[in-house]
């Protein structure tokens, strides 16, 4: 739980900058472009100068939270070292270097103070100023309590965003992180205007025959590990030249827990510079963000997150020795040397 005199403070800084610059992660998601449009529309409205700078180009179906246009993609539509440096700098549903490649020059900006507003228990540091629960169910939750403890409508639009995030962050609300603050939450912001029926429209009745494409391929690859707890599937380079898109794996990871009898879920994805990200999922009682700290990365007890050298089998073999250890309770090994 965070004190309401560190939401004050963030509000006091959010208040007192000419200039604000909003990012969140790689492959930005449901909940870090959901706090994103939330936080500009409210500093927007406080005669702040906003520029929201994503790391990498989010999926085409989350469109609808920018509707401006506003939100620019760092080597895309700029450039973030010839910017002109802002007066804070705020990260939302992160805060590790890992999650931020592309915007390092942007967080260390001269002069600028960054505040961070996350819900995940990995954190470097590089912050001035943290709003951080780890209990919270998304990175919305906490933005929600900030605009309110200062003051902000909660209109419609920001309502959709911050529901967004929330359903994204909590699948649906299907995730041991909802609780009945959770629920209370939604409440409020339907009642605010969010329309749940359009939200899932937007969100999963929108896809791209070529997503539905890869996921098939995907799935075929699916395979037990682990004498049958864990659930591996891989997404090669191959797959993803097919048409896909880099947002298209989004959520995939889920279908591995889908399997009966399945503790552990695993995905792989070949880059194109062959490095591997690795995504992990477990049901209650396993902790996959010790896995994924082995591997320099981060995220949830249950949600985690990390990246290895390829090539495919040997990436996979790294983590199911390391998941080995987990599911046994045995002392993992030795975090990889960067």
């Amino acid at each position: 739980m965070i004190p309401e005199s560190a939401y004050h403070k963030a509000i006091e800084r959010l208040r007192q900058a000419p200039s604000v610059a909003l990012t969140t992660h790689v492959n930005p998601d449901a909940d870090g472009l959901g706090a994103l449009s939330a936080l500009r529309r409210w500093l927007l409205e406080t005669g702040t100068r906003v520029d929201v700078v994503l790391p990498t180009a989010p999926g085409e179906k989350y469109a609808f939270l920018d509707p401006e246009g506003a939100f620019l993609v760092t080597g895309r539509d700029v450039d973030v070292r010839a910017m002109d440096p802002p007066d804070l700098v705020c990260i939302v549903d992160t805060c590790t270097w890992q999650q931020l490649e592309g915007v390092e020059a942007l967080v260390q900006a001269a002069g600028a103070e960054v505040l961070v507003i996350d819900h995940h228990r990995t954190r470097n540091d590089l912050a001035d100023l943290e709003l951080v629960d780890p209990e919270a169910a998304a990175a919305v939750c906490l933005v929600h309590r900030l605009l309110v403890l200062a003051g902000a409508e909660i209109d419609a639009a920001t309502a959709t965003a911050l529901f967004v995030g929330l359903v994204g962050d909590t699948d649906g609300f299907r995730l041991p992180n909802v609780g009945p603050g959770t629920f209370r939450l939604a409440g409020d912001l339907v009642a605010a205007g969010a329309d749940p029926w359009a939200i899932h429209e937007r969100l999963n009745l929108s896809d791209r025959l070529e997503k539905l494409h890869l996921w098939g391929r995907a799935v075929q690859t699916l395979h037990p590990a682990c004498d049958g707890r864990v659930a591996v599937l891989h997404v090669t380079r191959a797959m993803m030249r097919a048409g896909a898109e880099r947002g298209d794996t989004e959520g995939l990871i889920n279908s591995t827990l889908q399997v009966r009898g399945v503790q552990v879920g695993v995905m792989l994805r070949e880059t194109e510079t062959g490095e591997v990200r690795v995504s992990l999922r477990c049901v209650p009682g396993v902790d996959v963000l010790q896995v994924a700290e082995r591997f320099g990365g981060g995220g949830h007890t249950r949600a985690a997150g990390a990246r290895t050298a390829g090539p495919m089998d040997e990436a996979e073999a790294r983590v199911l020795d390391a998941v080995r250890a987990a599911l046994g309770g045995t002392p993992l090994p030795a975090p990889e040397k960067a």
